[in-house]
C-alpha cells in the first residue's frame, strides 16, 4: 500500500468513526426530548461552537411558565451525552420562572449573552410557545 491509500483508508475509517457517533448522538437527543417532555412545555435551544465546544440546552416548565427541569449536552465530541442541569446563574433551575431568567439575560451585554445563547434560546422559545397560545 502507497502513501495515498493508507492517508484514504484513514479518512474513510473517521468518517465511518463520525457517522456512528452521529448516530448515536440523535439517539442520545431523542431520548432526552422524551425525558425532558415528560416534565412540561419544552424549550430547546443551542449555542454553536466553532473551535470550542457548543451546547444543546432543554428545559421544561408547567403551563405557569414554572421550570420543571433541565438537561444539557455540552463538549467537543461525539461522545458527550445530555446531564440534568441544576442551576443557571447561581440560582435554583427548577421552581424559578422562565420570565425571571428572561428580564436578567435580556440585560447581559453581549458577549455575555453570547456565551449563555443556548439557554436564551430555549428560555424565548418557551416564551413564544406561551405568547402563541394566548393570542
Amino acid at each position: 500500500m502507497n502513501g495515498i491509500s493508507v492517508f484514504l483508508l484513514v479518512i474513510f475509517v473517521l468518517f465511518v468513526v463520525q457517522a456512528v457517533g452521529g448516530y448515536f448522538q440523535v439517539k442520545d437527543y431523542r431520548r432526552a426530548v422524551r425525558r425532558v417532555h415528560k416534565l412540561g412545555n419544552v424549550g430547546i435551544g443551542q449555542k454553536k461552537g466553532r473551535l470550542l465546544s457548543g451546547n444543546i440546552v432543554m428545559i421544561a416548565c408547567d403551563q405557569n411558565g414554572v421550570i420543571t427541569g433541565g438537561e444539557i449536552m455540552e463538549g467537543l465530541s461525539f461522545l458527550t451525552k445530555f446531564k440534568p442541569i441544576s442551576e443557571f446563574l447561581g440560582k435554583e433551575l427548577v421552581g424559578t420562572s422562565i420570565y425571571e431568567y428572561l428580564d436578567e439575560v435580556r440585560n447581559f451585554e453581549k458577549k455575555r449573552r453570547k456565551y449563555y445563547k443556548g439557554y436564551i434560546r430555549a428560555l424565548e422559545a418557551l416564551d413564544m410557545r406561551f405568547q402563541g397560545n394566548t393570542l
